[in-house]
């Protein structure tokens, strides 16, 4: 009977300890199920502009999916400096590049296609319509430009795993782990994670995708490339509606509406007869820029690095073979979504 108390106490504190080790938050370190929310991230991370109009909207949070603390004694370096960056203006060459170059700064290992488990189930409309162009069905005959002004508020890197102890929990369901019963596995999966947060950047970025047949595309970057050299930067000609098949609207990547608006209403470029919102005003006034500057809050996720749960395993075979469970289940998610 002592025995069964004894039991029931040690399970009660274990129950508790992993209740008390779940959170919702950046937690560097912690474990996620990259599956559980795999072709829909963007609904729990705050990576690109929503599309509605809410005038009560909330405060945004970069990060909200569940996540669980697998390491004991797990260190971190942080930077909080306040960081604005230069105008970035990146070819696409197609609507896929697009998307990969939009999220070149998340990294998932195991997969090729980062943006896929952020967005992979979106229709091609839903995903364009969130990036500022309207839908033509046609997405794929056409180039893109993608102009963007970032603002980096905090960066966090998980420090050397080497010594790093596991939780008792984890430790536990470790020892009862049979690799050659894939349902138990993908129940510890879903239970302890498949990948731990490495690093994370947040911040905010104004973005505008500018749309090109492969014609003009080909001039302007013919031009880009020869103005790195000359050290010449006068594009608005190769912006024009000359060269251009759509003019993206302007979006910011944690989704604030207020600013949004006063962008489109302050960073207009005069065309011909006529102006409209155009990102490339940053470049040419840095006044703009820099009142833009005071708006780009701590809203989004800019970016994250995901790794495998090899280091949970003591035993170096049982990690790479978890590993490669796991990364194999990623690769076909991939290609199916």
């Amino acid at each position: 009977m002592l025995l069964f108390y004894l039991f029931l106490i040690f399970t009660c504190d274990v129950c508790v300890s992993e209740k008390s080790d779940l959170g919702y938050g950046l937690n560097i370190g912690n474990a996620i199920d990259v599956f559980a929310n795999y072709g829909d991230l963007s609904q729990v991370t705050q990576v690109v502009s929503a599309d509605y109009e809410d005038e009560k909207q909330e405060p945004t949070v970069p990060f909200s999916e569940k996540n669980i603390r697998v390491f004991l004694n797990a260190t971190s370096i942080e930077d909080n400096r306040e960081n604005m960056s230069n105008i970035e203006i990146q070819l696409c060459e197609t609507f896929e590049d697009l998307l990969d170059t939009y999220f070149s700064n998340f990294k998932i290992e195991g997969t090729d296609k980062p943006w896929k488990a952020f967005m992979g189930d979106w229709i091609s409309d839903e995903i364009l319509r969130t990036l500022g162009i309207i839908y033509d069905g046609k997405p794929d005959n056409c180039c893109y430009v993608l102009i963007k002004l970032t603002k980096t508020h905090k960066s966090v890197k998980l420090g050397d795993l080497t010594n790093v102890s596991i939780k008792d929990y984890v430790e536990m369901a470790i020892g009862k782990l049979n690799f050659s019963d894939p349902v138990g596995v993908r129940r510890f999966m879903k239970s302890y994670g498949t990948h731990y947060i490495d690093s994370y950047v947040t911040g905010n970025f104004i973005y505008q995708v500018f749309k090109y047949k492969r014609p003009w595309y080909n001039i302007l970057k013919a031009k880009l490339r020869n103005s790195r050299q000359t050290g010449s930067t006068n594009l608005r000609f190769f912006f024009s509606s000359f060269f251009l098949t759509q003019v993206g609207d302007i979006r910011i990547a944690s989704g604030n509406k207020s600013v949004e608006d006063w962008a489109r209403r302050n960073l207009r470029d005069g065309q011909y007869l006529y102006s409209r919102p155009s990102l490339l005003r940053l470049h040419y006034s840095p006044m703009l820029a820099s009142k833009l500057n005071q708006f780009l809050d701590n809203g989004a996720l800019l970016g994250l690095s995901l790794k495998t749960l090899r280091p949970l395993f003591k035993d170096r075979r049982k990690g790479e073979l978890y590993a490669e469970i796991v990364e194999n289940d990623l690769q076909l998610w991939e290609i199916n979504a």
